[in-house]
């Protein structure tokens, strides 16, 4: 019961801390600390969505602590450095509230969703998220942490071709550990590295290489805890 709750909270989270938050306004929320205007509608979305996930109007003050200690956590954060130490102890931070808040919330009450639905399917949906924009953004602050010179990119367009490769990748590794297709998994891998062979550029090599090995590690581990939810 706590875990299809905590399963509900977390598409929550990722919704409305990914998917729905730009680029704009985390940079607004940088510059302009406590006194940005995105903090607070931030911290209402997660109010809402954390609510509205569980079907339970008796959930309202727990949603309610949860969007409260997200403002203060990102208030907080805007405060310290852009990188990567401190965006995960951000997320640490969020999925122990969300984490407790689920089970305080099954330890004292009968909770179930209204609707029968596996929770192995709401993992698959937290994994999805999980392998697209959470995913990017860690493996960008983690190269910028040890270092790895980034190649220069000769495009105004604002399109991010690596990006989208990496989510593909993903999501295609994902698929194949979730079915336990592994040897697949070898053939993409190898797939990748011939396309990459004869590359003259060792920067770009570097770059591409530790993206890569970051990208599957991300995904195999969200494809394990997929097959682990029962």
């Amino acid at each position: 019961m706590w875990l299809e709750l905590l399963l509900c909270l977390l598409l929550a989270h990722l919704i409305a801390d990914f998917a729905l938050q730009t680029s704009k306004s985390c940079k607004h929320k940088r510059e302009y600390k406590w006194r940005s205007g995105y903090h607070y509608s931030h911290a209402a979305m997660v109010f809402v969505l954390s609510w509205l996930v569980t079907w339970d109007l008796g959930f309202w003050w727990f949603a309610l602590v949860i969007g409260a200690t997200h403002l203060m956590i990102d208030v907080w954060k805007s405060y310290r450095d852009d990188n990567v130490k401190w965006f995960v102890v951000d997320q640490v931070l969020h999925l122990a509230i969300i984490a407790g808040a689920a089970v305080l919330w099954c330890s004292n009450t009968e909770w179930s969703l209204p609707f029968e639905i596996a929770p192995k399917y709401m993992a698959l949906a937290v994994a999805v998220i999980v392998c697209w924009k959470p995913a990017n953004i860690f493996i960008k602050l983690m190269l910028e942490h040890y270092s790895v010179n980034v190649p220069e990119v000769h495009s105004d367009s604002g399109f991010n071709a690596g990006s989208l490769i990496g989510n593909i990748e993903r999501w295609l590794i994902l698929a194949f550990v979730i079915m336990q297709r592994y040897e697949v998994i070898g053939l993409l891998i190898a797939a990748k590295s011939i396309i990459r062979f004869g590359e003259k550029e060792t920067t770009k090599t570097e770059y591409v290489l530790a993206g890569t090995l970051m990208s599957i590690f991300i995904a195999v581990l969200a494809g394990l805890f997929v097959t682990w939810v029962k």
